[in-house]
């Protein structure tokens, strides 16, 4: 079995662990709402918010990968494998999103990826640019969250 070089990036965000996970495992398929690194997103099999769904991720026009979700741990943990395309050198990806309340209202989120090159000795180069993608990623996706909290409260205060 080969050896993955692993990258984590965490942070917390003003919102409930169930926030967080309805828009990164309920909304799977939506990663580009708040992965600034994806020009599009949208689902291609499976059925959203289950494992074994898979999204197809716009890089770009030219290039594209396609992730699905094999396996899930309540709504504390899930992982998700890049099973077609992929960054140029990349062999293997496989990532994990791991969410742990911080308080009722704050959750942290880690993101690990886990990843080999073709040719090996590229992963260590390629160490510092996926820490990159990731942390711009988790700004991301903290800002939207944050977005998404602010709609459902102002949608609360229209329905009464």
């Amino acid at each position: 079995m080969e050896k993955l070089k692993n990258v984590t990036v965490s942070i917390i965000t003003n919102s409930s662990k169930d926030q967080v996970w309805d828009l990164v495992f309920n909304r799977f398929g939506e990663v580009n709402i708040f992965n600034p690194i994806i020009e599009g997103s949208h689902y291609t099999k499976g059925v959203q918010g289950e494992v074994g769904t898979e999204r197809q991720c716009d890089i770009d026009s030219k290039n594209s990968v396609i992730e699905k979700i094999v396996a899930a741990r309540g709504n504390d943990s899930f992982d998700i494998d890049v099973i077609e395309g992929g960054l140029p050198m990349m062999k293997t990806m496989k990532g994990t999103f791991n969410l742990k309340s911080v308080e009722p209202n704050r959750t942290e989120i880690a993101m690990t990826m886990r990843f080999s090159t073709k040719p090996a000795f590229m992963a260590t180069l390629m160490k510092g640019q996926m820490s990159k993608m990731l942390f711009k990623m988790m700004i991301g996706l903290k800002k939207i969250v944050k977005k998404f909290i602010i709609a459902d409260r102002k949608m609360d205060m229209n329905l009464d």
